[in-house]
């Protein structure tokens, strides 16, 4: 998520919002000065323009996510900053991040970008507002594709897999259809960093090479970063820092 600063609106009309969407066209289809297609930087399954702040769901591609929005960020401030004759920076210190560990978060996630306009009273359904890639599920996008529809299901119809994320009946999204993540307890976190490092207390002390790889297969086994920070003492933007370098 890429908020404003002073949660003040980044975008001020029609023109921002489509400019912003060619930003993120253009980090999913790259392409080298002569013209020539380059490999994706990111593949975007989800995205939605609010006034202030922007939601995104991105998997990597041949860069990090920390290199891919800093991309993004700065070719938007520079084109908002020149068009608004305005100075400094437009949004709130860093992108905020976490990652995806299973496939009920990220339906989770993709229904819930979706419904956020309808969450902050803006339409009553998802179809209602043109700045999400909403379209794109449906096959009616606004302009070029952003979405990738390389999706973790990729043996199951796309049809199929817009009716499962978006609840879709008779065309309609259902409001307030999340479904809840279980989130693993702080017993179980504990248990799961003995069964990979032998003990918490050994994954806290040991050099820090040796630490990133069990971070990462922490974060897989299910167990939250913030959950990761407080069970084992490390600090949480060092396990942050880790996981989205």
């Amino acid at each position: 998520m890429l908020r404003g600063i002073d949660r003040r609106d980044i975008f001020a009309d029609d023109q921002d919002r489509d400019k912003f969407l060619k930003i993120l066209y253009a980090v999913t289809s790259p392409k080298d000065h002569d013209g020539n297609p380059l490999q994706p930087y990111c593949h975007i399954h989800a995205y939605c323009l609010m006034d202030n702040h922007i939601h995104l769901l991105i998997a990597e591609g041949s860069e990090n996510i920390g290199t891919v929005m800093k991309r993004i960020g700065v070719s938007y401030v520079s084109y908002y900053n020149k068009r608004h004759e305005r100075l400094g920076p437009l949004f709130h210190d860093r992108y905020r991040s976490e990652p995806v560990e299973d496939p009920d978060y990220f339906i989770t996630l993709l229904r819930y970008i979706h419904q956020n306009p309808v969450e902050a009273e803006m339409v009553t359904s998802p179809e209602q507002y043109r700045w999400s890639s909403w379209h794109e599920y449906t096959s009616t996008p606004y302009g070029q594709p952003i979405c990738a529809q390389t999706l973790p299901f990729a043996a199951m119809p796309w049809q199929e897999l817009c009716e499962m994320v978006l609840n879709i009946s008779g065309g309609h999204i259902e409001p307030h259809s999340k479904i809840e993540r279980r989130r693993m307890t702080d017993k179980e976190a504990r248990e799961t960093l003995e069964r990979l490092c032998g003990s918490v207390e050994t994954l806290a002390t040991m050099p820090i090479r040796d630490r990133k790889p069990l971070i990462h297969k922490a974060i897989n086994c299910g167990i939250y970063m913030r959950q990761l920070a407080r069970i084992s003492g490390i600090d949480y933007r060092t396990i942050n820092r880790v996981i989205n370098q």
